[in-house]
């Protein structure tokens, strides 16, 4: 007579006795793990996708078509995860602050200890807060759309939420710079952001320009 018992064994046996009593296998389990693992994939290369599109040329870039393309994924994979624009948008500007703030952070790290000039500190500040990188382009392609983004009220709490993480990474710079005097860095994050407004203006030296007034401003607060 068959009980419990006499079953498991046998399924013990037919596995080749590696399973463990009670152990079920389960094909369609594994199926569906697969597919899911597939789609977090996907799903976390569109993410990436969409926040580096933001970084290197703004919300233009910023489309269903262009981060599928950019993801290696089909279109369709776009608008199912990203039903709308908006939230599309929305995990690009989440993704592309969470990039900033990491790279501006491990740029800072990097930075030897020395003493070094308010210009070299200011060249130090502006490449750091607009990290990974930064050229003349940078208001046209970061700034602007990160003024804009901070007058959305859906994206304003996003980026709210990276600043203390980019102060820290000037704070570092400041420090290393010799330059730890310089007690209200969030105020030198403003001013960063105001030179490189007013250098778009000139005759196309954008860095070196928001360098020039960014460099002046840490010279008064000796």
């Amino acid at each position: 007579m068959d009980d419990g018992a006499g079953t498991i064994d046998r399924a013990a046996r037919h596995d080749g006795g590696n399973a463990g009593a009670g152990t079920v296998h389960d094909p369609a389990h594994g199926a569906r793990a697969t597919v899911q693992g597939r789609s977090a994939q996907r799903q976390r290369a569109m993410v990436e996708a969409a926040a580096h599109l933001l970084i290197e040329e703004g919300f233009g870039a910023v489309t269903h078509r262009r981060v599928a393309r950019a993801a290696g994924v089909p279109q369709g994979s776009a608008s199912y995860y990203f039903p709308t624009s908006a939230s599309l948008v929305s995990t690009a500007v989440e993704a592309a602050e969470d990039v900033r703030a990491a790279a501006a952070q491990d740029r800072a790290d990097a930075l030897s200890r020395e003493r070094r000039s308010s210009a070299a500190t200011a060249r130090e500040l502006i490449e750091t807060l607009y990290a990974p990188h930064v050229d003349d382009t940078v208001v046209d392609v970061r700034l602007d759309p990160m003024l804009t983004a901070m007058r959305d009220p859906a994206l304003r709490p996003i980026m709210r939420a990276s600043r203390p993480r980019l102060l820290a990474a000037a704070q570092t710079v400041l420090d290393a710079s010799g330059h730890a005097h310089v007690s209200d860095v969030d105020l030198v994050a403003h001013v960063v952001d105001a030179a490189l407004l007013s250098a778009a203006a000139e005759d196309g030296r954008v860095l070196d320009h928001a360098t020039e007034t960014v460099a002046r401003f840490l010279d008064h607060w000796r």
